[in-house]
């Protein structure tokens, strides 16, 4: 899995890990099973962190370098303060318990000036970038900033914590300092969920994937066995 340390898989990639070939792959694809983008030669391209949802939904184990690089990222621009403010977002609703507090699981990241962010972008992408206005408005255009993060990080979300109104890109959301529930919105990664199917299952079938055993006619009148993934599918574990 070369493309792992990037953060992004090939289709090949994807086909090794579920043990498919490439058509298959190409199916899922084009009946949107998986997420997934085009590069501007028109190469498929997975995430690393859709894949890895994609694997534990359908029951496949995932490999540990693959987990590592799935990990959502989140780059703080501005104070320690700032820091503190998305740690505590984190943070919000975990049961507190003896101990150290846990691992949200979530590296982050701080850089303090706006250049070290761009340079960090620019190197090694986040997945979600914090960006403390106040903080970097004297150093620089923030409407500039936000182009050039995007740039780096096609796929990330971009926040701006302000308690003024501001004249943003359409792509980042504004939001107050003190709105911890609606940064952890931003910030936390979305739950697993097992990919629904295109298809209407039979009257009386129960929703999900199929169970190994059961008829994938049954289930999915309009699908193929090559169609789904293998665990959908009734095929043989991995």
């Amino acid at each position: 899995m070369a493309a792992v340390r990037e953060k992004l898989l090939t289709a090949s990639d994807l086909a090794a890990l579920c043990e498919v070939d490439l058509k298959t792959i190409h199916n899922w694809v084009d009946r949107g099973r998986i997420p997934h983008f085009r590069t501007p030669g028109r190469h498929l391209r997975f995430r690393a962190a859709d894949v890895a949802e994609f694997l534990r939904a359908w029951g496949y184990s995932v490999p540990r370098e693959l987990a590592r690089a799935s990990a959502r990222t989140i780059l703080v621009v501005g104070t320690n303060d700032t820091l503190a403010l998305v740690q505590r977002a984190l943070s919000e609703g975990v049961v507190p318990t003896a101990g150290p507090p846990a691992s949200t699981g979530q590296p982050v990241r701080l850089a303090s000036h706006p250049y070290d962010a761009l340079i960090y972008a620019g190197s090694d992408p986040g997945d979600v970038y914090v960006v403390d206005l106040k903080i970097i408005a004297s150093e620089i255009e923030p409407g500039a900033m936000f182009e050039a993060l995007r740039r780096a990080s096609p796929q990330a979300t971009l926040v701006a914590l302000s308690d003024e109104p501001a004249s943003l890109p359409t792509f980042v959301t504004r939001l107050a300092r003190a709105d911890t529930v609606g940064l952890k919105k931003m910030i936390s990664p979305d739950p697993v969920a097992a990919p629904s199917t295109p298809n209407k299952a039979a009257p009386g079938a129960a929703a999900g994937p199929p169970s190994a055993g059961a008829s994938p006619v049954s289930k999915l009148p309009e699908a193929t066995q090559e169609e789904l993934p293998p665990r959908a599918a009734g095929g043989g574990g991995r």
